[in-house]
């Protein structure tokens, strides 16, 4: 595959914390909880489908790399970055999609729970 058709495949944002590690609250800078357990298989599929995947995070770049190392999951991402990119699609535990009426999204805002914090009871 040529760089230029790698480069027009669109781009799916995916938050590693939260969303692809079978995350439950911070512990410091180097810990990383394990992949959740569908995260390979979702991974492939984004990919099947045409999908450039970069990961979106604040982690540091090295660090997510080499967790996509340990568990096997490399050849399914293209790029780490905390750098907001150009997407089709933002994948986050921690997003509210705007739908074009501020009170409604505030309403979210005011509500918001991450998954993890939900089941925490909080």
């Amino acid at each position: 595959m040529t760089a230029a058709v790698k480069e027009a495949r669109p781009i799916v944002c995916v938050n590693c914390n939260g969303v692809l590690d079978a995350y439950t609250r911070w512990r410091g800078p180097h810990h990383f909880d394990p992949p959740r357990a569908a995260a390979r298989q979702f991974l492939e599929a984004l990919v099947a489908r045409g999908y450039g995947v970069v990961i979106f995070t604040t982690r540091f770049p090295d660090d997510v790399w080499r967790w996509l190392d340990e568990y096997g999951l490399r050849a399914t991402v293209r790029h780490v970055t905390d750098r907001k990119r150009a997407a089709h699609v933002v994948i986050d535990d921690r997003a509210v999609c705007f739908r074009d009426v501020f009170d409604c999204t505030l309403h979210q805002v005011d509500r918001f729970l991450a998954h993890w914090e939900a089941d925490a009871g909080r």
